[in-house]
């Protein structure tokens, strides 16, 4: 069977100039295919120029190219190259008529005056290998014919001493570059070939720039594709003269940019100043080549338009979706003349940052007239311009529609036609600055009528207990022991822990650092984890949230530090165990958030039922513990079955923290909500790091200082039903 032709470049898809010619003759064949020997290097020491590095090819007569560092063109190779810097070097040897060799790679070394690497690339697939013949073996598949087609709407463009080439490439699959050969014709009548040469373009490069040419020579130009077989089209040609041109009357860009910011679009204005009669081409791109020829010739670069008559001012609009469209920009232009230049401009105008949220919300309801009245503080960022308000209320079917939002300028609104029948109306406040860009809503709650039930959906009724001391219990419990009396009065607990979305819409950040997965073990990331538990809590940080939450929804404040109920008169969470906050108190008759005692977090977890576990005697029914994640992080909320309250996750996930310090024995005599002093609060349940022991129902798994944060504590919320 035959081989198919293997059409050997450098940096195979990326090269841009390299000779034309792509066979060539050597000892190493496949039936009818002959390959060109590999290309070798030999490297000395230059002394302080660097390193002296030659090329060689056993095959008489044929031309060896290289590029160097990843350059997109390759040059033709004429004497030993020296070079000052680690480098490496990639060539390959053309003849006529047979194969090209494999790509030779060398890295040149300037620390030890050597080539310290030497590798063999097959330059179909770009595979390495250690011999050139094993490159050659690589990819060679039956003998590939068919020519393949033609680019199309080639242009050549004049220029002094060159010739701009541009053109469409064919759509077949297998192109792998545009063979360009240019010739000068004679004005004698029989048009003899005075000059002809050739280069390389890669697939995708759309154009080449040909220089070195004779002014007032007319050329013509033959563009052929070569596919990855070696296989040639037919070609297309065009024609062109090169012109010179006067330097003292260069070419000038003049480039401007409007003032003002925007989030859309912006327009940049080009003026162009040369002695010719127009200008032809005017081009642009981010990042682009600072000469003018290349970008030219760059199909990625975009056209600008013409802007009037004398065709000597030109415009491009750029459009943005985010702040990556700011920049630098390059323009090219050329001239009927030949002239060509470039010029750069910087844009910064494109903002889509937008302000800061409000801050120190205050609301104050009046049942007669029926007004709630906001106020807050608006950011301080420059280009701030006005905030806009909208609402939802919630009755005992749930909340209502959003409302149309309201443009407010000023920092207080009163809203009118409040109805006292219902539970809470809930505010939504976004800043907007100048441009339209919109901060992320703060959310404020303000409750009007508190003879209404004003509980979350996600939060369950737990009944009331009256703890004899007499029961038997199973599993056996440490906390409802025998002879300890307690009332468990009826409470509100969220069916889930606190999840990192929760946690990070009212506080501004998320803390945790445990990895979050799916119920299926895929890793999640971004606002993918935002139904994971919140993590790497401590129970200060449990404290701050309660308030937090409960002084947003317009709720009593449970918990109280040095007197005080707002979080944020109570400085910053402490690093250490803290005597101050240690002596917090908790007003079990208000109606905000806190954190479940201990007696309480473990009659909810048992749910009614003798299970083992919150749910199930079967753990992984129920809980994500050390075997079913295999220590690897957190896990979704409620992807595992409820307990028999309707309660996700008791067992598992991330250990939540209780109310009460931690008594090592719970007597007769030890209070309902823990005993009145400690060195450690109580954390219950289990969690993804820790075996299914520590996930009973019954298991007193923990007990840490309250400054302490790991990356598997979390904490559960719960109201009085009362």
């Amino acid at each position: 069977m035959k081989k198919t032709r293997i059409f050997a470049v450098l940096a195979a898809m990326t090269m841009g100039l390299a000779v034309f010619g792509c066979k060539a003759e050597t000892e190493t064949e496949y039936e009818d295919k002959v390959y060109a020997e590999a290309v070798t290097f030999t490297a000395e020491d230059a002394g302080d120029a660097g390193v002296k590095v030659a090329m060689a090819t056993k095959t008489e007569g044929a031309a060896i190219y290289y590029t160097v560092d990843k350059s997109s063109e390759s040059l033709k190779y004429s004497e030993p190259l020296t070079f000052s810097k680690d480098t490496e070097i990639k060539a390959f040897a053309v003849k006529k008529g047979i194969e090209n060799s494999p790509i030779s790679v060398a890295k040149v070394s300037i620390k030890t005056k050597t080539i310290t690497e030497k590798v063999y690339v097959c330059a179909k697939c770009q595979k390495e290998y250690k011999t050139a013949q094993e490159a050659i073996d690589c990819c060679a598949e039956t003998l590939d014919t068919t020519a393949p087609a033609d680019v199309t709407e080639p242009v050549a463009t004049a220029k002094d001493s060159s010739v701009v080439l541009t053109w469409k490439d064919a759509t077949d699959e297998d192109i792998f570059c545009c063979l360009v050969s240019w010739k000068a014709e004679s004005t004698g009548r029989a048009l003899v070939a005075l000059e002809k040469d050739s280069l390389i373009a890669a697939k995708g490069q759309q154009g080449c720039v040909v220089t070195g040419l004779t002014n007032g020579t007319k050329y013509t130009f033959t563009v052929k594709t070569m596919d990855t077989s070696g296989n040639t089209s037919g070609g297309v040609t065009v024609k062109a003269t090169p012109v010179a041109v006067d330097s003292k009357e260069p070419l000038k860009i003049d480039l401007s940019v409007p003032p003002e910011k925007s989030n859309t679009a912006i327009t940049i204005t080009a003026n162009i100043t040369t002695a010719a009669q127009s200008v032809d081409r005017v081009v642009y791109k981010k990042d682009g080549t600072e000469v003018a020829s290349k970008l030219l010739a760059d199909s990625s670069a975009i056209p600008a338009e013409k802007d009037n008559t004398d065709n000597k001012q030109w415009t491009f609009e750029i459009t943005a979706a985010d702040e990556t469209a700011n920049g630098t920009y390059t323009v090219a232009a050329l001239d009927s003349d030949g002239r060509e230049e470039a010029a750069q401009i910087t844009i910064d105008n494109f903002d889509f940052t937008p302000p800061a949220k409000v801050k120190g919300i205050t609301a104050t309801y009046s049942s007669e007239p029926k007004e709630i009245t906001l106020k807050w503080t608006n950011p301080a960022d420059s280009d701030f311009n006005h905030v806009e308000i909208s609402y939802t209320f919630t009755d005992i079917t749930g909340d209502s529609v959003k409302s149309k939002p309201e443009v407010v300028t000023g920092t207080e609104k009163t809203f009118e036609g409040i109805d006292g029948n219902k539970i809470r109306y809930t505010y939504y406040i976004a800043s907007v600055d100048k441009l339209g860009n919109k901060s992320n809503e703060v959310k404020y709650n303000v409750s009007v009528n508190k003879t209404v039930s004003n509980v979350p959906d996600v939060f369950v009724k737990i009944p009331a207990a009256s703890i004899k001391g007499t029961e038997t219990w199973t599993p056996e419990s440490k906390v409802f022991v025998r002879g300890h009396k307690l009332e468990i009065a009826s409470f509100y607990m969220s069916d889930h822990p606190v999840t990192r979305g929760e946690y990070k819409t009212l506080m501004g950040k998320d803390p945790s650092s445990a990895s979050a997965y799916d119920k299926d073990g895929n890793k999640l990331t971004g606002d993918a984890v935002k139904n994971n538990p919140v993590n790497y809590i401590n129970w200060y940080d449990a404290l701050v949230y309660c308030n937090t939450r409960s002084i947003n929804e317009g709720l009593t404040p449970c918990y109280a530090i040095g007197g005080k109920t707002d979080p944020k008169d109570w400085g910053s969470v402490p690093s250490s165990s803290n005597s101050t906050w240690n002596a917090a108190t908790c007003d079990f008759t208000a109606d905000g958030y806190r954190l479940p005692t201990e007696a309480e977090w473990e009659w909810a977890a048992r749910g009614g039922e003798s299970y083992t576990y919150a749910g199930s005697d079967d753990i992984d029914e129920v809980a994500w513990y050390t075997s079913n994640t295999n220590d690897t992080g957190t896990r979704d909320v409620k992807t595992k079955k409820a307990n028999g309250y309707g309660l996700y996750d008791m067992s598992g996930n991330v250990w939540e923290w209780c109310w009460d310090w931690y008594d090592w024995n719970i007597s007769s005599g030890t209070p309902d909500a823990g005993p009145a002093s400690g060195s450690d609060r109580c954390l219950r349940g289990g969690s993804w790091l820790i075996s299914a022991n520590y996930a009973q129902v019954a298991g007193r798994g923990s007990d840490f200082y309250p400054n302490y944060r790991y990356n598997d504590f979390g904490f559960r919320l719960v109201r009085n039903a009362n």
